[in-house]
């Protein structure tokens, strides 16, 4: 007769999911019915279901949720369990006499193995020889013997019992299981590798740099804002060869007709000297003005645009104020009008039909009032930038020399620079000179600050700000991270106050040492006991703390959490 395929199994109100799993786990049925009891514990969470069912699917079986409790059966239909309300007990046929007696009487093939049990049952004949009197006695008589020599061994030697085999195998077998029982429980360990949660945050803090020599009553008072500052200034000079851009043309310009063609159907006025430019940058212009007509149409509705030709001559420079001479003998080409807008291009524009001729290449440098001012202009922008360098050269020497951190306040409105000398030839302007110099001197005075002292009260203000629950990552907070703008300034009082900024990295506390590290580790140890590696690294991600998780466990095969906590250990990343 088959074997019923489901198991039926009945759970306490106070079963936990673990001790329900552990309860089934071994059960070679397919298909297990559950029974729960109403309020059952395993009714709390839908996780619980969950979980159970995951656990069952991997042992191949298949759940069947029996129980009245309407939570559970809504959580169950969540989790997609199927319910029932009631079991329906499979009723045992008991086998009619005739079947048993037949049953009994089945006759089957005698097989060679079976032949000592046929044996058996058949009545055998004694075919044993008589035993006589005599031999009965000497039997009887060599027991005796034996029986008092195994008494007299016993009696001498108490402690020489042979133990049974059977028995030591069986204490092995025991000792063996009582080991790896222990070894499941308490040797599994497993690290729990997390990287806390983190995001960017900033401070602001006003800060005051007091003059030292106007401000020691100030500084005295050690205000926690205020930090020490000092003038320091440098003379800049510098001696600087300038090319003459402007030139002299001695030479002819190129002259020609063009052919102006007018789109639109108005006519269009060209003033004098109007310019007419090809693709290199060379200019043509008119040498009057003209009234170029609009197009035409004739009898059969073709229409044809207006055109003029027009003479023009070569500027002697093109828009990049280099010679054009010979340049300007131009093959035939297509001319834009650069005054006019773009659309406008598109309408109305000029074309050679011939080359244009008469261009001769003669020019000379020569130094004009602009090539000096132009020149002037360059070399105290150079000194400028010079001077700032000279100062952070000597502000590192003085570092240097008194172990300080000093550092320039960058901000163009606090390095005054004043020119002291300029240098140039009396007969320079209008000299022929491809390339002429220029010598400058200059005085700079900037402000300089303490950095160290800057940076120490940033990173004071910003360690206090943090969350109770988190801190400031040390290795977030750097010098270079520092932003500062000024806001104010008395110089009566040699005081320049400005706005400074630090920014740092914010991170949830995990260390065990610190009462919120220990919090957050006791609540996740006692939530992830004997999940598997992979649920509970899943559990784990989900709390806010936590940014990424990584678990190892020893031994390496084991692929689940230990039982205890004790046996569990949470570190942060290295990375």
């Amino acid at each position: 007769m088959a074997q019923p395929s489901r198991q039926i199994v009945y759970v306490e109100i106070d079963d936990e999911v673990t001790a329900i799993f552990d309860q089934i786990k071994n059960i070679r049925k397919k298909e297990i019915l559950l029974v729960v009891p109403k309020k059952a514990i395993l009714f709390q969470s839908v996780v619980n279901l969950r979980i159970l069912k995951k656990k069952l699917i991997e042992k191949s079986k298949k759940l069947i949720i029996v129980t009245a409790d309407r939570n559970g059966k809504h959580l169950a239909a969540k989790v997609g369990i199927p319910v029932m309300r009631r079991v329906e007990v499979e009723k045992k046929l008991v086998p009619k006499e005739d079947e048993v007696v037949a049953s009994k009487m089945r006759i089957q093939p005698i097989q060679a193995r079976r032949n000592l049990s046929l044996k058996e049952e058949r009545p055998q004949r004694f075919t044993e020889k008589k035993v006589s009197i005599r031999e009965l006695i000497q039997e009887f008589r060599s027991k005796d013997r034996n029986q008092r020599r195994k008494s007299a061994d016993y009696n001498t030697s108490l402690h020489r019992i042979k133990p049974s085999r059977k028995f030591l195998i069986m204490i092995v077998f025991v000792s063996v299981g009582l080991f790896m029982l222990v070894s499941y429980i308490a040797l599994p360990s497993a690290t729990i590798y997390i990287r806390p949660k983190f995001d960017n945050v900033d401070f602001t803090v006003n800060i005051t740099l007091a003059d030292k020599r106007k401000n020691q009553t100030l500084l005295k008072e050690n205000k926690p804002h205020v930090i020490v500052s000092e003038v320091v200034s440098a003379t800049t000079k510098q001696t600087k060869v300038f090319t003459t851009a402007s030139k002299e043309f001695n030479g002819e310009n190129a002259k020609g007709k063009i052919n102006i063609v007018n789109t639109s159907n108005e006519e269009w006025t060209l003033k004098e000297g109007t310019r007419f430019q090809s693709d290199e940058g060379i200019i043509f212009r008119t040498s009057k003005g003209v009234i170029v007509p609009g197009r035409t149409e004739d009898e059969l509705g073709n229409t044809s645009p207006g055109s003029l030709v027009v003479l023009v001559e070569a500027d002697p420079f093109d828009i990049y104020s280099e010679p054009v001479g010979g340049r300007g003998n131009l093959p035939p080409i297509r001319f834009i009008i650069p005054g006019l807008s773009k659309y406008n291009q598109r309408i109305i524009w000029g074309e050679s039909k011939e080359r244009m001729e008469g261009g001769v290449t003669d020019y000379r440098s020569i130094v004009k009032e602009e090539d000096i001012e132009s020149a002037k202009k360059q070399i105290e922008d150079n000194l400028i930038l010079m001077a700032k360098e000279d100062l952070r050269t000597y502000i590192d020497e003085v570092n240097q020399l008194n172990k300080s951190n000093l550092v320039l306040l960058d901000d163009s409105r606090y390095l005054k620079t004043e020119l002291l000398d300029l240098r140039l030839s009396d007969d320079l302007e209008g000299s022929y000179k491809e390339k002429f110099e220029l010598f400058a001197k200059i005085s700079a005075e900037g402000v300089a600050f303490d950095y160290d002292q800057l940076f120490t009260v940033l990173k004071k203000e910003l360690g206090g700000r943090a969350h109770p629950d988190m801190k400031i990552r040390d290795s977030s907070i750097e010098a270079k991270n520092i932003t500062y703008e000024v806001i104010d300034e008395d110089e009566l009082l040699g005081q320049i106050k400005i706005t400074a900024t630090i920014v740092g990295i914010e991170e949830f506390v995990i260390d065990s040492t610190t009462e919120s590290g220990a919090r957050f580790g006791m609540r996740v140890k006692e939530k992830v006991l004997n999940l598997s590696v992979e649920e509970a690294e899943a559990f784990i991600s989900n709390f806010e703390e936590v940014d990424a998780v990584e678990i190892k466990t020893w031994p390496v095969w084991v692929n689940s959490l230990p039982r205890i906590s004790e046996s569990i250990e949470i570190k942060l990343m290295e990375n």
